[in-house]
């Protein structure tokens, strides 16, 4: 298992208990960004997701420690 803090930005806060900010989990060793998207229920809601300052695809690892930023798809108007 790793432990990720995963940080869920706007309107994103609320796939997360009380819609807090940010939420640490633990995961099985492997799993990929898209997984944890749909773990917590965000499928067709995360636009983005970032590790630092880098977009990252969802299919990329999640790495223990390491925190990942979710973003919600951008809309104009």
């Amino acid at each position: 298992m790793i432990s990720v803090e995963v940080h869920m930005h706007g309107n994103l806060r609320r796939f997360l208990p009380q819609g807090v900010g940010s939420i640490r989990l633990e995961v099985p060793e492997g799993t990929r960004i898209g997984e944890l998207v749909e773990r917590l229920r965000a499928d067709n809601e995360v636009g983005v997701a970032a590790i630092g300052s880098r977009a990252v695809a969802l299919s990329a690892a999640l790495e223990d420690g390491v925190p990942i930023d979710f973003y919600a798809h951008l809309e104009g108007g």
